[in-house]
């Protein structure tokens, strides 16, 4: 048994020491440093990129913070949304942010479509619960004989 004990610590210690290969780290700076060897860009391209990085901090200064949400709707208006949206190219959240504002100065509008909306609504509850009793009904039992 000692020997036994022994013969595992000695693999345990040579597993141990046994030399591993080293990876360098890992840059994780957003703008690599400008190395001699590397730097293999013109003056026109770092100029360009330093045009294109400016105009990036000035749209993300000038904008409003961006709440990702998810848009659930029927298969007809998602497919009309992406036909209209590709030929504009533009997309469905412009789309829904710029329809909101035009409605948002018009009270007309507003209300023909709340009133749309609401009635979309309705149906869609109703259809969740025929769909919830439809499912429900598959686990009672067929013979219910009391």
């Amino acid at each position: 048994m000692v020997s036994e004990s022994q013969s595992q610590n000695d693999a345990n210690s040579r597993l141990k020491a046994r030399l591993r290969p080293s990876v360098p780290p890992r840059e994780t700076s957003v703008f690599k440093k400008n190395d001699p060897e590397t730097s293999n860009q013109s003056d026109q391209e770092l100029s360009l990129a330093e045009q294109k990085n400016t105009s990036v901090k000035s749209i993300q200064v000038g904008s409003e913070k961006l709440v990702p949400f998810t848009l659930r709707v029927e298969d007809s208006v998602d497919k009309g949304l992406k036909i209209l949206c590709t030929n504009e190219h533009i997309t469905k959240e412009t789309f829904l942010e710029a329809a909101y504002l035009i409605c948002s100065e018009d009270e007309q509008v507003m209300q023909r479509i709340v009133e749309v909306a609401k009635s979309r609504r309705q149906k869609r509850r109703i259809t969740g619960v025929q769909r919830r009793a439809s499912s429900m009904s598959k686990y009672l039992p067929e013979n219910q004989n009391e």
